[in-house]
């Protein structure tokens, strides 16, 4: 399975480290705020509410990213979530019929919603290795930190 391609602007952001061209005819959506989803559970809420003014500060969220984030924010909660099933459980295997042990299935969940956690984050240009690649444009001399996350999560 080949790794999807990296949206053009981490790409920028990163200094184009390989050097190839960049598309010169990609579409560039507005860098409008999408807005959250109804369907997104408390937590994945919380988490796209943590997420959304550093995804504008570093430009990778456009009106168009929203139903990415969605998924990554609802990965996040699943997460969460089947881990602490797993923990009240206090194992993560049960015993079949003939007495055989195998994993319980929210094992085989949580590891699936770690995978996802990983795809929709690498879209996002979140995660360890994302943030080590991307530079920050710094804030203007005049303009105080807090102005400068204003500046960026203003709807446009």
């Amino acid at each position: 399975m080949s790794n999807p391609a990296k949206p053009t602007a981490l790409r920028v952001l990163e200094g184009n480290r390989g050097k190839r061209p960049l598309p010169k005819n990609e579409p560039k959506p507005r860098p409008i705020t999408p807005d959250p989803p109804p369907y997104l559970s408390p937590l994945a809420r919380r988490r796209w509410d943590e997420l959304l003014p550093e995804l504008e500060i570093i430009g990778t969220l456009t009106i168009v990213d929203g139903d990415v984030l969605a998924c990554y924010a609802m990965a996040y909660a699943d997460v969460v979530e089947l881990t602490a099933d797993i923990e009240a459980e206090g194992r993560s295997y049960s015993f079949g019929l003939n007495g055989a042990q195998a994993p319980r299935p929210e094992v085989g969940m949580l590891n699936r919603a770690k995978d996802d956690l990983r795809r929709f984050g690498a879209e996002l240009g979140v995660g360890a290795a994302s943030r080590t690649k991307v530079e920050v444009k710094k804030p203007d001399a005049g303009q105080t930190p807090l102005e400068a996350v204003r500046q960026a999560t203003r709807r446009r």
